[in-house]
């Protein structure tokens, strides 16, 4: 009888196993474990023999891969120890696992995954030891890192979610539902433009889409739903935006006719909500180090009608790029912050294996750099908002502590976690102050 471990998914076919080790190896060479969605796009380009059902395969398979990486690299370094171990149990970092992780056979590495789906038939035939890697396996089954990497998560992430959860008055409860979170798939979030979520509910819900929630004009529709090729999308009445950056827009709190400035605007999610609230009076300028970047925001900004929203490319961190801008002439001004990304995890699995005190150490400085640089452009009266996707207490409130301890002239008027674990939503933080 097959060993359930894990809810069973769809089965393993076994023509598809050369492809997916082909795929597994080509990820194991990279020099560090890349951005999946496209990475997957590249190698989906170089091998125009995979069909539709193919690339939906792989790529959902990889994809459980990058939430599970800590679990077939724990068991294989019990099963089956390197020589250099001397019995010794290793303190895995998202560094250590990588190196790991890298060293293991493809076909090893997803043999521990199919053993934990119960379905140890359907096991490569490459693999010629299933019965004493299922008992191995379910000797493991109460070992607390186990158990842990099986939610996805690393020990020694674990005083990071503890100041979390202090910082955010997270019960022992809440905070096990948040982490059971990271290793689920949110709904796709959509933000209309105003007055128009009834509409666009209904026109998606006519193309066969399912609307899991709506409430005014902002919706939530299952995963994968193709609603880039709906009506209400060609029409300009919702765009992509998930729940929690459209509650970064909401604590902004732009008002029709104000001069906003989003410092690190990206793709333009939010710059372009922003657009709606400040309306033809108001004017949004998108900023960002990344040109090509800016080129969706202005996209994103002429499918929905916005001619109030201007781009430029510039990094804020050099006060020789910013210095035209540092009249005190913004009403807003928006730092969504470069960051460790930990905060999307749901979207990006990939994006936690990357996450290491050296990356922090990085980022840091950068947070502060412009925090300091765009601070000088808010108005008297007006609102500094810094917000990141990261849950990381040293990304967010330190930061935030840190800089109203050199610039006194801000007060504090609020900051939160937005999102998970209240919403079924990435995990952001935003901090509103005001100029006095």
């Amino acid at each position: 009888m097959a060993h359930t471990d894990t809810p069973t998914r769809p089965q393993w076919p076994g023509y598809r196993w050369p492809h997916l080790c082909d795929l597994t190896r080509a990820l194991q060479a990279e020099p560090e474990w890349p951005q999946m969605d496209r990475w997957l796009a590249a190698r989906f380009r170089e091998r125009k023999a995979y069909g539709g059902k193919d690339r939906r395969f792989y790529s959902d398979r990889l994809f459980q891969l990058c939430r599970l990486a800590a679990v077939p690299v724990m068991l294989q370094q019990g099963y089956s120890p390197p020589e250099s171990s001397n019995n010794r149990q290793p303190v895995w970092t998202a560094d250590t696992l990588w190196l790991a992780f890298k060293a293991i056979p493809a076909v090893e590495l997803w043999g521990w995954l199919v053993l934990l789906d119960g379905l140890d038939e359907q096991a490569p035939n490459e693999l010629t030891d299933v019965a004493q890697r299922r008992a191995w396996l379910d000797r493991q089954r109460d070992d607390p890192g186990l158990q842990a990497a099986r939610q996805g998560w690393l020990p020694g992430w674990q005083p990071w979610l503890d100041q979390r959860a202090a910082a955010s008055h997270w019960s022992d409860s809440l905070a096990g539902h948040w982490l059971a979170m990271q290793m689920t798939r949110p709904p796709i979030w959509l933000r209309a433009l105003p007055g128009k979520g009834a509409q666009a509910a209904r026109s998606l819900h006519a193309a066969g889409l399912t609307v899991l929630d709506q409430a005014g004009d902002v919706l939530a529709l299952a995963p994968d739903s193709p609603v880039t090729k709906t009506k209400a999308w060609d029409a300009g009445w919702v765009e992509i935006q998930d729940r929690a950056s459209q509650r970064i827009v909401d604590a902004v709190a732009a008002e029709p006719g104000h001069r906003v400035w989003d410092v690190c605007a990206g793709g333009g999610g939010k710059a372009v909500a922003l657009a709606s609230w400040v309306g033809p009076a108001g004017e949004v300028l998108a900023t960002d180090i990344r040109a090509h970047a800016l080129q969706e925001t202005e996209r994103r900004a002429a499918r929905q009608g916005f001619t109030n929203l201007r781009t430029q490319a510039l990094d804020a961190t050099r006060p020789d790029s910013v210095a035209d801008l540092k009249a005190g002439v913004f009403d807003r001004v928006v730092i969504d912050a470069p960051c460790s990304g930990a905060g999307t995890w749901r979207r990006n699995p990939d994006s936690r294996w990357r996450l290491t005190e050296a990356s922090l150490h990085t980022l840091q400085p950068i947070q502060d750099q412009l925090l300091a640089q765009a601070s000088a452009s808010v108005k008297v009266g007006g609102y500094l908002v810094y917000a990141t996707c990261s849950w990381l207490v040293g990304e967010n409130e330190d930061r935030v502590s840190q800089f109203l301890s050199e610039y006194p002239e801000f007060t504090l008027l609020s900051q939160s976690m937005v999102g998970a674990p209240d919403d079924d939503a990435d995990t952001m933080f935003v901090a509103v102050m005001q100029r006095d």
